[in-house]
């Protein structure tokens, strides 16, 4: 016998491979386990990524402006000049609204009485509600045992809560703002990273490509759209100054925030502006009128003047937009809400950008085939 026979022989069989295929029945719930272990770590860890997030969010607002300026001096110095603008407009905007919001906190137990008072009407069948319960729990009271005592567990007061909310706040905001400098520094060593991390040449160059693209559309609708808001916050501060209605400054950045909110900002802003008018005014006619102008003036920036300037390229789903902020505010409270609809934005444009997210794109979009078709591309 020949040796290569013999040690042919004596080699051991190969295992075969055995491809496990897994069928929709078991990544379904795959996919549910990890969407809610990913919101979980969000919601545990919020001190550390939401001010990633917002660092994030902040510096693609800023990169036109970033962009423009780094083409005529150091990227350090504009991304420095960039941050110093920003957080002298939060600073101002803290000092000036500090006063009207004390004052707010101070009169809160007036503010509910006087509230009571004009409602006293519609609360009267809650109050006979009420009053029966009262009752009850009198009567039972007075049949328990003398020797047991009542124990009350007081909550902390409203301006401990305010105090602790203000300090996450500030350190949130301390902890983005020095984060997006150094996104707005880096950018261009940011972009050089990922075009290495790509194996193959045309790999490098679709990364680029989808990069940019979702840089600079997700960057010029932020800072349209903020630009926007200004301007709606400018315009409702002096229409409640005009109509006499306390804190108009208070007022314009509420509008200001509000209107990152497709549907609910306006429904939030509305109700809010009949709640204070029936706190102000006596005349009923007088009290709809700060709801009625917060209305119209939403009406008119979102059907005419936001549609006119960025098209319907960008317009979302009103049901993922309910979601999202819905999701967003359930694990980072008023922060998500804010920050919902442009995070909303920038997962569409990567979607869009990206061939096996499109699907996902389509659904979070709200215009129609033909609307995208006829839209030209943001440039």
């Amino acid at each position: 016998m020949s040796l290569a026979t013999d040690s042919t022989s004596n080699q051991e069989p190969q295992p075969e491979k055995v491809k496990v295929h897994v069928g929709a029945g078991v990544k379904i719930p795959l996919l549910i386990i990890s969407l809610v272990a990913l919101f979980g770590a969000l919601d545990y860890a919020q001190s550390l990524i939401l001010p990633i997030v917002l660092a994030f969010i902040m510096s693609l607002t800023l990169t036109p402006i970033n962009l423009w300026l780094q083409k005529r001096i150091y990227p350090g110095i504009s991304a420095f000049l960039l941050v110093a603008a920003v957080t002298g407009v939060l600073a101002i905007g803290a000092l000036t609204l500090s006063q009207p919001i004390g004052a707010w906190i101070d009169n809160a137990p007036s503010i509910g009485m006087k509230l009571r008072m004009r409602l006293a009407e519609l609360r009267e069948p809650v109050e006979a509600v009420t009053r029966a319960s009262k009752e009850v729990e009198d009567i039972a009271s007075a049949t328990s045992d003398p020797e047991v005592r009542e124990v009350v567990l007081r909550q902390p007061g409203l301006m401990n809560r305010a105090a602790t909310n203000i300090g996450s706040i500030a350190s949130t905001l301390v902890v983005a703002i020095a984060l997006s400098y150094f996104l707005l520094a880096t950018n261009r060593l940011i972009y050089e990273k990922i075009v290495q991390a790509a194996p193959k040449l045309s790999d490098k160059k679709r990364s680029l490509t989808i990069v940019n693209n979702i840089v600079t559309v997700v960057s010029k609708y932020l800072l349209t759209i903020t630009v926007i808001n200004a301007c709606f916050g400018l315009t409702i501060g002096l229409i409640m100054w005009l109509l006499g209605m306390p804190s108009p400054v208070l007022w314009g950045l509420a509008g200001f925030l509000l209107n990152y909110l497709p549907f609910v900002g306006s429904l939030t802003g509305t109700a809010s502006g009949a709640l204070v008018g029936l706190l102000t005014y006596n005349q009923p006619e007088w009290a709809i009128a700060p709801a009625l102008a917060y209305f119209t003036l939403t009406t008119i920036e979102g059907n005419f003047i936001t549609p006119s300037i960025l098209g319907h390229r960008l317009e979302l789903n009103p049901v993922a937009i309910l979601i999202s902020i819905a999701l967003w505010g359930f694990i980072w409270g008023v922060a998500g809400i804010i920050i919902a609809v442009p995070l909303l934005i920038i997962i569409k444009v990567m979607c869009d950008n990206i061939p096996a997210l499109a699907a996902f794109g389509e659904f979070l979009s709200g215009a129609t085939a033909a609307e995208q078709a006829n839209e030209e591309p943001i440039a």
